[in-house]
C-alpha cells in the first residue's frame, strides 16, 4: 500500500497592486474644533486624491481638498463663530519613490518614500459682503503655488487605509491686497506640513486553504 502525502501549502500569492490608486479621507494638518461654553466652531478638511503607478519608482497623482466650516454662535449675537478661513485647493504633481525596485514589477506596492513636485493653486473665502440686491457675496483668493516635496506613504493597521505624510518649500504668489504689493516680489518662499489619512482601494492576498 503507497503512502499518501500530503500536499504542502501553497504559499499566499502576492495580489498585484492597482495601478490606479483612489483615496479619499483627512488632511489632518488642516483639521479644527474649538468647544466653548456657549458655542462650539468645526472645520473639517476634506481630501479626495487619484495616483496612477507609472512606473514602480514613478507615479503622477492629482488631489483636491475643501474645508467644511460649522460651528455655533453664543445666543443674543449675531454672526457665526470666528474659524480659520476655509479653502478649497487642487494639486498636480508626480512622485518618485526611491525605495522601490528599478525592475518592471506588477505587485510594487502604493507606498513607500517618495520625493514630489507639485503645482497647486488654493481658493480662500476672505468674507462675505451685501450686493447692490441686498444678496451675499462671497470675496476670496486664489493662490498658485509650485512646492517640492519630501514624504512617506505607509499602509495602516486597516485593511485599506493609509497615511500620507511629507514636507517641503516651494514658491506661492503674495497677497493681491498687499501694501506693499507694487515693490514686492512676484513670488514668496513658503513651507508646508500635510498629514493625510486615506481610505485606498488597495487589494489584499486571499487566505490560503489546505487540503
Amino acid at each position: 500500500m503507497l503512502a499518501q502525502t500530503a500536499p504542502a501549502a501553497v504559499p499566499s500569492a502576492s495580489v498585484p497592486s492597482p495601478r490606479l490608486l483612489l483615496k479619499s479621507g483627512l488632511r489632518l494638518t488642516h483639521l479644527f474644533y474649538l468647544p466653548d461654553a456657549r458655542s462650539w466652531q468645526l472645520l473639517l478638511p476634506v481630501s479626495f486624491g487619484l495616483e496612477y503607478r507609472l512606473q514602480p519608482r514613478f507615479s503622477a497623482y492629482a488631489q483636491a481638498e475643501a474645508d467644511i466650516s460649522a460651528g455655533r454662535a453664543p445666543r443674543g449675537r449675531r454672526g457665526s463663530p470666528l474659524l480659520p478661513t476655509p479653502g478649497t485647493s487642487v494639486g498636480m504633481g508626480a512622485r518618485y519613490y526611491f525605495n522601490q525596485p528599478s525592475a518592471s514589477q506588477s505587485s510594487s506596492e502604493p507606498w513607500g518614500n517618495y520625493v514630489a513636485l507639485e503645482a497647486s493653486a488654493e481658493l480662500a473665502q476672505l468674507s462675505s459682503r451685501r450686493g447692490r440686491r441686498g444678496r451675499g457675496l462671497s470675496v476670496g483668493r486664489v493662490t498658485p503655488a509650485l512646492f517640492a516635496l519630501c514624504g512617506t506613504q505607509h499602509r495602516g493597521p486597516g485593511r485599506r487605509l493609509l497615511y500620507d505624510l511629507n514636507a517641503g518649500l516651494g514658491i506661492e504668489a503674495p497677497p493681491a491686497y498687499s501694501a506693499e504689493a507694487g515693490t514686492r516680489p512676484p513670488w514668496d518662499v513658503a513651507a508646508q506640513v500635510n498629514l493625510r489619512v486615506y481610505l485606498a482601494n488597495q487589494r489584499h492576498a486571499a487566505r490560503t486553504s489546505q487540503d
